[in-house]
């Protein structure tokens, strides 16, 4: 089973049923809805969700996140010191939430799914 570390608007994106970004992301994150593959939520993830359900421009709420992250295909992955340092390794994301998110899939090792073209041509991390 493969895990992947998702960032925010391709949650969003996803559990609004929109397609996510191309077809290979919609394929992962389908499978993790079978229970075939892995979604690691970061911590701000979900904090960014929140912020955007307060802000009444997403539908989905934080307590949305903590019914799905019951399952075991969908883990929220707890912010703690060690994805901090490697958030601070990464040099070449200067948003926090981006580096924070990217720092989460450094620390674990396992690639991200995001359309962010930031993230995507950071030499720290893998990006599907």
């Amino acid at each position: 089973m493969a895990s992947y570390v998702t960032d925010t608007m391709a949650l969003i994106k996803f559990l609004n049923g929109q397609k996510v970004i191309n077809e290979k992301i919609d394929d992962i994150f389908k499978k993790a809805d079978e229970g075939k593959n892995i979604i690691i939520i970061p911590s701000v993830v979900i904090f960014e969700i929140g912020y955007l359900f307060e802000k009444n421009r997403i539908p989905i709420s934080i307590q949305f996140i903590k019914d799905i992250t019951n399952s075991n295909n969908y883990i929220e992955e707890i912010l703690k010191i060690e994805i901090i340092e490697s958030a601070f390794e990464i040099k070449d994301i200067p948003e926090l939430h981006d580096r924070l998110i990217a720092g989460t899939a450094k620390f674990l090792n396992i690639p991200i799914l995001t359309n962010d073209p930031i993230i995507k041509e950071s030499s720290y991390v893998t990006c599907i």
